[in-house]
């Protein structure tokens, strides 16, 4: 069998989520206000990670396409984003006893990240989906212990990436955000259609546990599954993108129009305080 099927292996990573949540939750206690909701989530999100690996779930992966298909969409659609909405970046880091501002490199970082990261963050997601998919990674990660978790390791970052650079993008590269969304749509979507038109079952595993019929029927239902969830992703991710890009754009409207009743020199002020007082970086790895 593939990784944890057994209650041992499943015990200790309950174990290692216990502790995510615990260490998230110290990070949270040394900022006073209301973390209730991001603690919700990032309770959510790991609850949902360990569901994706329970014995049962792994099983059903490793005799159906369809399992599989339903364990990575668990990750992808549903635990991803509870972990991005968490924000444990901003946790972590007040575990840290000294508060510190954020490097040059990692003003940089986030510059960068705020332009590039929506296109990144999508090409990633595309690439790690159609080589699980569509190579022989696939069939390997179904015997191969390592492999498996290291599959649901990329699927995991790479749809948390996504959510992040699609919700922290603020005004800045709308049309790279709103780009990076129709292409994972597009993407998506070109998948199904290759899995549900192959005339002929992909994975050789699925043969030896279904025959060749059954493996065909069970991997167009995948197919039929991956469209809806593909949906489940990618319709929220847009109406989040645009969402994020009119709230940003409001709020800007809100402050000019503020500056220009208080005159110009206060405007000199809250420009200057607006742009060395927040770290870009702080702003790209969780920040409002």
């Amino acid at each position: 069998m593939i990784a944890h099927t057994s209650a041992v292996d499943h015990l200790a990573l309950v174990g290692a989520g216990s502790v995510a949540v615990i260490v998230y939750r110290i990070g949270w206690l040394r900022r006073p206000g209301d973390h209730g909701l991001a603690f919700i989530s990032w309770i959510g999100g790991v609850a949902l990670v360990l569901a994706a690996t329970l014995p049962a779930m792994e099983g059903w992966a490793q005799r159906s396409f369809t399992g599989h298909m339903v364990q990575h969409l668990v990750i992808i659609v549903a635990a991803a984003p509870l972990l991005v909405l968490a924000e444990p970046m901003r946790a972590f880091r007040e575990l840290s006893s000294t508060p510190r501002h954020a490097s040059r490199v990692e003003r940089t970082v986030g510059r960068w990240w705020r332009e590039l990261g929506p296109l990144v963050a999508a090409a990633s997601f595309l690439a790690v989906l159609y080589v699980t998919h569509l190579s022989a990674v696939y069939d390997e990660a179904l015997h191969r212990r390592w492999l498996h978790d290291a599959e649901h390791v990329a699927y995991l970052g790479c749809a948390a990436l996504l959510w992040a650079a699609t919700r922290n993008a603020g005004r800045r590269a709308p049309v790279q955000r709103v780009g990076a969304v129709f292409a994972v749509i597009a993407g998506s979507a070109l998948l199904g259609v290759v899995l549900m038109s192959a005339a002929s079952p992909l994975v050789p595993t699925y043969v030896e546990a279904l025959g060749a019929e059954r493996a065909l029927d069970d991997q167009r239902l995948a197919a039929s599954i991956m469209w809806v969830g593909g949906m489940a992703t990618t319709l929220p991710l847009l109406l989040l993108s645009v969402w994020s890009w009119a709230s940003a754009e409001e709020r800007v409207a809100v402050r000019s129009e503020a500056l220009r009743e208080v005159g110009p020199r206060a405007r000199r002020g809250a420009v200057r305080s607006d742009v060395d007082g927040r770290a870009d970086f702080e702003d790209a790895v969780g920040g409002e």
